[in-house]
């Protein structure tokens, strides 16, 4: 979200923050939690009736309402009012949006959508995780799935690294494809499983000792290097040690208990960020277009920082009233279609 708040006034901290791009590592620890949870819970729910039927309700009523909402409220703010501006949504393949596969013209075209859709690849990289990743759990020997998960931490870096040379011009793909950042993803699911079948090897200092050691190399590449997901030395092993650091963090506050960490965790503001995470990462940004359309009108000077604190208490207004009243009721309509699964 900071990629987006960008006021021109602000302290040199945060417009060092901001134009580096710095906010991405929020997608990142997304990703670790995700492939976390969703692990744990197929591995809990596999071979039971309606495995995957509930599974696929589940996530499509969680994800599709607000996605497809977003989308929509994106082709208005940015190719209309109306009538929309069709030949320009296609040009940039948006109807690969409602396939949930908008990352690969991202890739093919190594630009950005318009502002709008830009957040909806992390979704859209989710999604295809979600339709292949049950298959494997449900059929796959827990020791095949594990060893599955620790060749896809390997072959993801190598991935990009290999991508970084064949087309250093393009600097998308390495960011966006699911292939690129599965090791996030696997690197979730590992601990998912680990704390089940080996809970004992999540409890030893080395854990405390890895993720400092993988925190310390991310900051040596932002120090060296930048902290903007596009230099090299971040698309390659970067990304890896991200995730790594979020990963030994997740297994701290999951099965450590770490005190400091779950008081943390624990503090309203941050739960209450929690709840409307979904609805304020999709909102962001067709609402804070909208801010800066409306700026004028209220007087607000265009880029400065009183227009981003506008857009940010908008941003947290619209996410707020996305889950009271159009998320939650959805949830619960989830709840009781899949309570007998």
């Amino acid at each position: 979200m900071t990629v987006h708040l960008s006021p021109t006034n602000a302290s040199p901290f945060i417009s060092y923050i901001v134009k580096t791009g710095a906010g991405w590592f929020g997608v990142d620890l997304f990703f670790v939690l995700s492939g976390y949870l969703i692990t744990g819970l197929l591995l809990d729910s596999a071979g039971r009736p309606g495995y995957y039927r509930n599974f696929v309700a589940r996530r499509t009523l969680r994800i599709f309402p607000l996605y497809f909402a977003c989308l929509i409220l994106a082709c208005v703010v940015d190719f209309g009012p109306w009538p929309i501006r069709w030949k320009d949504f296609s040009g940039f393949g948006g109807w690969w949006y409602p396939a949930f596969l908008g990352n690969i013209p991202v890739f093919l075209q190594n630009r950005w959508p318009s502002g709008g859709m830009t957040p909806l690849w992390s979704l859209q990289i989710e999604e295809q995780f979600y339709l292949t990743f049950p298959f494997l759990v449900a059929t796959l020997p827990r020791k095949t799935l594990t060893r599955l998960l620790l060749a896809s931490i390997v072959a993801a870096p190598l991935l990009r690294t290999g991508m970084l040379f064949l087309m250093p011009a393009n600097i998308t793909g390495t960011y966006v494809l699911m292939p690129c950042r599965m090791d996030a993803l696997a690197m979730g699911g590992l601990i998912a499983i680990a704390w089940r079948d080996f809970p004992e090897y999540l409890r030893g200092r080395w854990i405390a000792f890895a993720t400092a050691a993988s925190a310390v190399l991310v900051l040596c590449i932002c120090w060296e290097f930048t902290p903007s997901p596009w230099g090299s030395a971040m698309r390659t092993v970067g990304f890896s040690a991200t995730d790594a650091a979020f990963a030994g963090i997740l297994v701290m506050v999951a099965t450590q208990r770490q005190r400091f960490l779950l008081w943390l965790c624990r503090l309203r503001p941050l739960v209450w960020i929690g709840t409307i995470s979904y609805g304020l990462y999709l909102l962001h940004s067709p609402v804070t277009e909208l801010v800066r359309r409306a700026s004028p009108a209220l007087h607000i000077p265009s880029g400065g920082v009183n227009e981003s604190l506008l857009s940010l208490a908008a941003s947290l207004a619209a996410a707020w009233t996305s889950w009271k009243f159009f998320e939650s009721p959805i949830l619960r309509l989830r709840d009781r279609l899949t309570a007998r699964g």
